[in-house]
């Protein structure tokens, strides 16, 4: 397709716009399962296990991410560079998310210019108000303060990649093609290599290649079709190689519903709620209990998804960016779907990838209306619309960038939301215990045990050790005690996986209760 020179000169500024106004993240800690994976684990630092994750050896390891070698290899830079210092990590997830921003920019000004109108603003003007919608929205802000979720920005640095290689490829000469094949084997294998959902970017590529080359498809064919070869080998992989017996995820993620027809209800009730939370931004939170589904009725779930198809389905009929939107958005959606068990049912992050589609459908509905008034004033009316409407986007993303500052702000914000969430009283006590107040860790890890009803292994853990440290020696017993009948991993304290939950010196703590009970 052909690209103006102006969006050139404009990428970059949309990646130096992005990377400022996410530099206060820059300034927090990890907060998150970077805890664990960074912070406390050692893994990603020791340089000895470069060649497991080059190898794809890591695979057949019980290893966190195991199955997502280019998160580690990303996150094992880093560790080169930084050590176990968070600023540096988020560094990193600011610097790719802005350069996913700049990518963006340029697929959907490639996409909707014109060679007839090689001056025409209005492509790159799209280009640059949709862009900014996709980096502002206050959904990304927990892919990118949160460097062990950065998975999502290298599957869509992928997509991308891909995309720009298609939409260049109409306007390349033959010995090219090769190029662009091999770019499209490679970025393939890299977002299923950076996760699971990575698996959509071969559809992607196929739709986008249908769409906007048609006649000359068939010279990717042979891209696409090794891609999908290594994509299934890949994963064919990861399951023959899968640990035996993993102690990290000792307890599989359960299914969402006994049968097809309830699962089907509630995935319509999921897929509402992150409908409504693109377009209506309220109530983002870091963790999501049953009740948000709860609060969600079967006929309000329907009118949502009728409406978002119907309005989805107009963009789409505008311009072929506007259907390949679409197609991001639910090839995005589907592998993070709950038909397949898994631990969070709802995640800000899994919205990551999809709302790269629906910012495709947006600069397609801003360069259509601008295009079919007719009048001079319309592009600047709807350009002054989309700039209030950024405004305030960047003012709910700012909110999010506090949230996920530090610990303490995080699951404060999650309990203020969801009151009597157990995890929250979990970060909250751990994050107290971290800073040096265990009287105050004491009171949220009671307040957990008594909201999880005592089922909670962490919890009890975390109760012990606060006991511990506050000179109730009988209670830290007692609670250690309960975890063990709950959970084999108190009944054995040197089990790898306590270092994803707590620091060497909780776990010496830990060791020092068990030889006092027994």
């Amino acid at each position: 397709m052909f690209l103006p020179r102006c969006p050139w000169i404009g990428a970059p500024a949309i990646f130096l716009l992005v990377a400022v106004l996410y530099f206060p993240t820059v300034r927090g800690g990890f907060v998150y399962d970077s805890v664990g994976q960074v912070l406390y684990g050692d893994y990603i630092h020791n340089p000895s296990h470069w060649g497991d994750v080059l190898s794809l050896h890591v695979m057949s390891r019980d290893e966190l991410d195991r199955n997502r070698p280019l998160l580690l290899a990303s996150l094992m830079l880093d560790s080169s560079v930084w050590g176990r210092e968070p600023s540096g990590y988020r560094l990193t997830s600011v610097l790719l998310h802005s350069a996913n921003a700049a990518m963006l920019f340029l697929v959907i000004a490639a996409a909707l210019g014109r060679p007839s109108k090689p001056a025409d603003p209005i492509p790159t003007l799209a280009a640059a108000l949709a862009a900014l919608f996709f980096a502002l929205h206050p959904l990304v802000v927990e892919v990118v303060a949160e460097p062990s979720n950065r998975e999502d920005e290298l599957v869509l640095s992928a997509v991308l990649v891909g995309l720009l290689v298609i939409l260049r490829c109409a306007a390349c000469p033959p010995r090219h093609w090769l190029v662009a094949n091999v770019m499209l084997v490679l970025s393939a294998v890299l977002a299923v290599a950076s996760k699971e959902s990575g698996i959509a970017a071969l559809p992607v590529f196929l739709v986008g290649g249908f769409l906007f080359l048609r006649e000359h498809l068939r010279r990717l064919l042979p891209g696409l079709f090794l891609g999908a070869l290594l994509v299934a080998a890949f994963l064919l992989a990861s399951y023959a190689w899968r640990p035996e017996h993993s102690v990290i995820f000792a307890v599989p993620p359960t299914p969402l519903a006994p049968d097809l027809s309830t699962a089907l209800v509630l995935q319509c009730r999921i897929l509402a709620v992150q409908i409504l939370q693109i377009f209506c931004i309220t109530g983002l939170s870091a963790h999501y209990p049953g009740e948000v589904l709860a609060g969600i009725m079967l006929p309000r779930a329907f009118l949502v998804l009728g409406l978002a198809a119907g309005a989805f389905g107009v963009v789409a009929r505008m311009h072929r960016l506007g259907l390949l939107g679409l197609m991001l958005f639910i090839l995005g959606l589907l592998p993070a779907s709950n038909f397949a068990p898994q631990f969070h049912p709802l995640a800000d992050r899994f919205l990551y990838v999809p709302l790269a589609g629906v910012a495709m459908m947006a600069g397609t509905l801003i360069a259509c209306a601008a295009v079919r008034a007719g009048r001079p004033w319309v592009p600047v009316s709807v350009a002054a619309a989309c700039m209030v409407l950024l405004a305030g986007l960047y003012a709910s993303n700012l909110q999010r960038q506090r949230v996920w500052r530090n610990p303490e702000a995080l699951w404060a914000d999650v309990l203020a939301k969801f009151p009597g969430t157990p995890i929250a009283y979990l970060g909250l006590a751990n994050a107290s215990y971290r800073a040096g107040d265990f009287e105050g860790a004491r009171r949220f890890a009671e307040d957990g045990v008594l909201a999880s009803r005592r089922r909670w292994d962490d919890l009890l853990a975390i109760s012990a050790l606060c006991e511990w440290k506050t000179g109730r020696r009988v209670e830290a017993v007692e609670n250690l005690r309960l975890a063990r009948a709950l959970s084999p991993t108190y009944r054995d304290l040197v089990l790898p996986t306590l270092s994803l939950r707590w620091s060497q010196e909780q776990i010496d703590t830990l060791r020092q209760i068990l030889s006092e009970a027994y």
